[in-house]
């Protein structure tokens, strides 16, 4: 199961990477915090059920410097989510430090030839308690085995913290904000349990000296922090507004004819600085709505190839600022609202007689449906009737 587990979360990862946009740059580090706590149960994987020695030559070592870059990622993603700002500043370089001292660990593991490292995984598979019993510079595996998860769970800790101190509350009821709230609620106690049962897990299997003896003798935990895996992975398929961005919309009104224009750094600190909350207000969502219903007097709708992704390139607004308006504020669809106005743009024809030299179907290319068939059913859908009926009943 362990195996099928850490492959879910691969592709989990794989979703996130293919999803990552200019406008949600701060999931880069929940992408690779996905991808290393799957490596590591790979790893886990490899030690205790593969057999195979050449997974777990692979596996075992040469990863383990990763592993001290979880906490760092997890704060970083956190941070992000909160300021809207990926950007890393030269002192949060200090924060990979221990991962660098790691790798320098292990080095002489690194390069010693493929026999030495086969030979390492067999006495790995023959007894578990072989995993410590490799090369190193200065750091003893076990030193590094037991500091992981304390290190982690550090991270998390000042995590909550971060969140405290920026004041995430519910006080305005607003979607955005209940939403950061529940994924951040949600991830923190997903990665407390997960990091708390494998430091419980790790200090148990070290005083053991035997790792399948401590799979075996405490079970419950090695579950508990394998059902903490299953949710880290598949919880972000619940928050589809977190995989492709939050709205941090930051539009504002110009004084030409009523144009939008984006916000200058100047203006855009300025603005972060006065709205340190996670809301999107009443006024920038009418701001935007505006902008919308400006780009709407040019009918792009009535092209057969209208889609999301042309609305923001030419509104200049990101595909998840749209997505949000939509389903939030104007709680529908993007394909209903399309339709639908192609649907009042084709009534607007019948009622001034336009429709009368030309057939349904000419009629339904000229309002960009790509079929007769999604046409009608669009028409319906809107009126309660058919073309045919609707026209009858005009006349």
């Amino acid at each position: 199961m362990l195996l099928y587990l850490t492959l879910a979360g691969f592709l989990i990862s794989i979703l996130v990477l293919i999803n990552l946009r200019n406008s949600n740059k701060a999931n880069i580090y929940l992408l690779f915090f996905l991808l290393i706590n799957n490596i590591y149960a790979l790893s886990h994987y490899a030690a205790v059920y593969s057999q195979n020695k050449y997974l777990t030559a692979t596996m075992l070592v040469h990863f383990t410097p990763f592993y001290l870059l979880l906490g760092p990622l997890f704060y970083f993603y956190v941070r992000s989510l909160l300021m809207d700002d990926f950007k890393l500043s030269k002192k949060d370089y200090l924060h990979f430090i221990p991962s660098v001292i790691i790798l320098i660990n292990i080095l002489p593991y690194i390069f010693k030839g493929l026999d030495y490292k086969l030979a390492y995984a067999t006495g790995v598979i023959a007894k578990t308690s072989n995993l410590l019993n490799f090369d190193y510079l200065l750091i003893p595996p076990f030193a590094n085995f037991l500091f992981r998860p304390i290190h982690a769970l550090f991270y998390v800790a000042i995590s909550i913290v971060l969140i405290l101190k920026n004041r995430l509350n519910l006080r305005n009821n607003n979607l955005q904000q209940i939403l950061i709230y529940k994924w951040l609620l949600l991830l923190i106690s997903i990665s407390t349990i997960l990091y708390l049962s494998f430091m419980l897990f790790s200090v148990f299997s070290y005083t053991k000296l035997d790792y399948k003896l401590a799979v075996n003798q405490a079970s419950y935990i090695l579950y508990i922090t394998i059902g903490g895996l299953i949710v880290l992975n598949f919880s972000l398929l619940f928050f589809p507004n977190i995989l492709y961005g939050l709205p941090q919309l930051d539009y504002r009104l110009s004084a030409k004819k009523g144009a939008y224009k984006k916000l200058d750094e100047t203006e855009e600190t300025e603005e972060k600085r006065i709205s340190k909350s996670f809301e999107i207000s009443d006024d920038k969502l009418l701001l935007l709505k505006s902008k919308i219903d400006s780009y709407l007097l040019i009918f792009p709708y009535l092209k057969p190839n209208f889609n999301l992704s042309m609305m923001s390139s030419d509104t200049d607004i990101p595909v998840h600022h749209l997505s949000y308006f939509f389903n939030e504020y104007m709680k529908i669809n993007f394909n209903t609202w399309k339709n639908d106005l192609k649907i009042e743009y084709v009534l607007e024809l019948m009622k001034d007689g336009t429709y009368e030299n030309l057939t349904l179907d000419a009629l339904s290319k000229k309002a960009g449906f790509g079929s007769r068939s999604s046409f009608i059913n669009s028409f319906k859908s809107k009126t309660g009737l058919t073309p045919s009926e609707y026209l009858q009943n005009l006349d």
